[in-house]
């Protein structure tokens, strides 16, 4: 489960990363170990605990629906020796990858994850009810419960100073690629809400990932101390062989259950303002000190994995453009500021999912990234929250033109931001390139994957991004 994510194909590795996310329920393995065990009988719970040491951990599953089930389970459990039962509900459907888990020892988790998913019509509201009532008696399936081996419980790990003492665990397992991360709220005894959100990598790539979010945290806390809606780093360490960090936890509503074509005009603005306090008031740093790293490596990358899908020609200009920038101010760059990144809390706006960031970046590519964003899902262009060649060309076009509702907006707030830094049109223009520039690395990293090798020339030609560059090309 820990070899390259390249050696199954991405559909398979997935699907066998997700049924073991319980792994992140427990700590790191101490000499006791953590055993797994088919089948729920009192034979096979008594057979475990005889080879489990003290601080040893089951984890045993109920496949099938059964009144009355989980309490019979954890009676069983305690017969066998085992103590500190707890019960997770792996949802919301059997027999599909789970994407949550949810800990039946908590009310709070349980009002928790029903508030986020609020029902959507009658036929959800009935399964609600049933749900309910299936909970109530104890017959929700697949039904997984944890139990260790003395009242000490597994071994502490690096988070454990952090959380609430014996956490009830709702991790939310959602996303459709083996590098999405696990998500997890550590609910208490007392059923108050986490004050953190503690993340887990599955696959060592994503090890790298939240490296840079810890890294990213603690230099934005430095150099924007006083700026509300970053999370902020707690702790850092390791859990099931994998990356873990935990930050605290932002509570609010994701900005893209608010945006629409009448909303968007404000939105854009708040998010514009935004970024400019982030970016504070940085002086113009010369360029030999930070192109080789911000644009000479990423111009290379791309032009090794799609100058032959460009053309010899267009590659030539679109490495003129960025040759040609000059002087800049460097500014902490998020790298992802997405509509559904961004959250409207108690304190304004706030910004998470800081793993792609660039503490001492470049201006403007962020605005660019949001602003491009919010025109393709109010024009629609998303297909399956996946975006086409098609419909990222068609909605940039209008996007670059300030005739149009998208463009009149994209123009204000980009000049509002260029006004506010100093920086002048055609070094904007030329940002504008580099942003999709450094976003097609992220693009051919899930055609690998889902290529399980290197992409074929079909699915190059038909990238989102590069369709951006070469709008940007003819516009410009």
């Amino acid at each position: 489960m820990n070899g390259g994510v390249d050696a199954v194909p991405e559909p398979l590795l997935n699907a066998r990363l997700r049924r073991a996310d319980w792994r992140f329920l427990l700590a790191n393995e101490g000499v006791g170990g953590v055993l797994p065990v088919n089948g729920t009988g009192n034979r096979a719970l008594r057979e475990a605990r005889e080879r489990l040491q003290p601080g040893g951990v089951v984890l045993c599953r109920r496949r099938y629906p059964l009144p009355g089930g989980a309490q019979l389970l954890r009676r069983r459990l305690r017969r066998a020796g085992f103590h500190r039962v707890r019960l997770y509900w792996a949802g919301p459907r059997p027999g599909r990858l789970p994407q949550f888990w949810l800990s039946l020892d908590s009310a709070a988790a349980a009002r928790h994850l029903l508030a986020t998913r609020p029902p959507a019509g009658r036929p959800q509201r009935a399964l609600r009810l049933l749900w309910r009532v299936a909970r109530g008696a104890g017959a929700l399936v697949p039904l997984y419960a944890v139990a260790t081996v003395g009242e000490t419980g597994e071994a502490e790990d690096e988070l454990a100073a952090v959380l609430p003492a014996d956490p009830r665990w709702l991790l939310l397992t959602g996303g459709q690629r083996s590098v999405n991360k696990v998500v997890g709220l550590p609910f208490g005894g007392g059923g108050e809400e986490p004050r953190l959100v503690a993340k887990f990598s599955r696959v060592p790539e994503s090890d790298a990932a939240l490296e840079r979010e810890a890294v990213a945290l603690e230099a934005v806390a430095e150099l924007r101390p006083r700026l509300a809606g970053i999370p902020r780093l707690l702790a850092r360490g390791r859990r099931s062989g994998r990356i873990c960090v935990a930050e605290s936890r932002i509570e609010g509503r994701p900005l893209i259950e608010r945006l629409s074509p009448a909303t968007l005009p404000e939105i854009s603005s708040a998010v514009t303002a935004w970024l400019l306090e982030l970016a504070g008031e940085p002086k113009p740093q010369l360029r030999e000190t930070w192109w080789p790293r911000l644009v000479g490596e990423p111009l290379r990358a791309f032009e090794a994995r799609y100058g032959g899908v460009l053309g010899a020609e267009p590659m030539l200009r679109l490495r003129h453009e960025l040759e040609s920038l000059g002087d800049l101010p460097l500014v902490c760059e998020h790298r992802d500021c997405s509509p559904w990144n961004v959250v409207v809390s108690a304190s304004g706006l706030a910004l998470l999912d800081w793993e792609s960031a660039e503490p001492s970046g470049l201006p403007a590519l962020d605005l660019v990234y949001f602003l491009a964003y919010a025109g393709f899902l109010v024009d629609g262009a998303l297909v399956d929250g996946r975006l086409t060649a098609t419909g990222a060309r068609d909605s940039y076009l209008r996007l670059l033109d300030p005739a149009t509702p998208t463009g009149a907006v994209a123009a204000a707030c980009l000049r509002e931001y260029r006004d506010g830094l100093g920086i002048d049109a055609e070094a904007l223009r030329r940002l504008r390139l580099l942003c999709w520039v450094l976003h097609s690395h992220s693009e051919h990293r899930h055609m690998e994957m889902e290529a399980a090798g290197p992409p074929p020339l079909v699915a190059r030609r038909e990238s989102a991004f590069l369709s951006l560059i070469e709008v940007e090309g003819t516009h410009g």
